[in-house]
């Protein structure tokens, strides 16, 4: 039994790792599943999601639907994020937090307006960030 709780130590280690290295982006099990296999790395996608699932529940990574609704989306939260919202682009990934007065008194002004309270670290907008926007201007100009 020891040895099985070692081995799913290091697939733990081995998920959290890979989250940690691309907190910049939300990732799916089959991103994580793919980077770890061409790494070497024995683990199945049940595991993944699963560890990825406990890591959601504890905090320690936020989990969104991808803009199409079809795959959850997973990904560590930085220090000081856990009250923010954030922006992903649907174009690279990319994830920016929402750090942002005018963000704070809307979440203020519906509480008190309409008594509803923004739960800040769910609160995910989509759209194009401004590498990309600029990107897909260029290619229309």
């Amino acid at each position: 039994m020891a040895t099985r709780g070692s081995y799913n130590t290091r697939q733990r280690q081995a998920v959290l790792d890979y989250l940690a290295a691309h907190t910049d982006r939300y990732t799916s099990v089959d991103g994580v599943f793919e980077a770890l296999k061409s790494r070497g790395v024995e683990i199945g996608r049940s595991t993944i999601y699963r560890t990825l699932e406990a890591f959601a529940g504890e905090g320690m990574a936020s989990k969104v639907v991808a803009p199409r609704g079809e795959v959850a989306l997973y990904r560590l939260v930085n220090k000081g994020e856990e009250d923010a919202g954030q922006l992903v682009c649907v174009e690279c990934g990319r994830v920016s937090t929402i750090d942002c007065d005018a963000f704070q008194e809307f979440s203020h002004h519906v509480r008190t307006v309409h008594g509803f309270a923004i739960d800040l670290s769910r609160t995910v907008l989509y759209g194009r960030c401004p590498l990309c926007a600029k990107g897909q201007v260029t290619a229309h100009a």
